[in-house]
């Protein structure tokens, strides 16, 4: 049996692999109408840190579905990334701040969202899972391979998606 790897390093392909490691996908989906909706269909992070659901297992990183989708793009360009520029994967994931604790990270998102969502949380439409880190967490994640070798812009980070989650949520019926 051919396994990916050798397949790659064999040379009899006549195409290129291009191996892309998402974490896990946060954001908007154009897909979705109502706040009921959204909710069930929502990732497991931002259920936990929008209304304290069940704690999640933590398993790599936060990326934005915007950045993930161009990242799989971009993957595709033979001419921004070359047969001999491919690594053996992509990681598609915000990279973390090695200096803060996962407990840390995951207070700031909860903090963001007190802090532009106070009618949502007042009201109770959202309850902040400041509290509620997910289990395993950090793990640490460096995107800089990926940026710098397909040129790619900064991943959002988890506050960024998560704010932009919850402003999605907010202005669904």
């Amino acid at each position: 049996m051919t396994t990916l790897k050798s397949l790659r390093t064999s040379g009899e392909a006549s195409f290129s692999i291009v191996q892309v490691v998402p974490g896990t996908v946060m954001g908007p989906s154009e897909l979705i109408s109502t706040r009921i909706e959204a909710r069930k269909k929502m990732d497991r992070m931002s259920r936990a840190l929008l209304f304290n659901e069940p704690k999640p297992r933590y398993l790599f990183g936060f990326v934005h579905v915007e950045d993930c989708a161009k990242v799989h793009v971009e993957a595709l360009d033979e001419v921004k990334i070359t047969d001999d520029e491919i690594p053996y994967w992509f990681i598609a994931a915000a990279s973390s701040d090695s200096a803060k604790s996962g407990e840390q990270i995951w207070k700031e998102a909860g903090n963001a969202i007190e802090s532009n969502l106070e009618n949502a949380i007042a009201s109770g439409t959202l309850t902040v899972g400041r509290d509620n880190v997910p289990t395993n967490m950090p793990f640490y994640v460096d995107s800089a391979l990926t940026e710098t070798k397909m040129r790619h812009d900064k991943f959002k980070s988890l506050n960024e998606c998560i704010k932009e989650v919850a402003e999605w949520y907010m202005g669904l019926t």
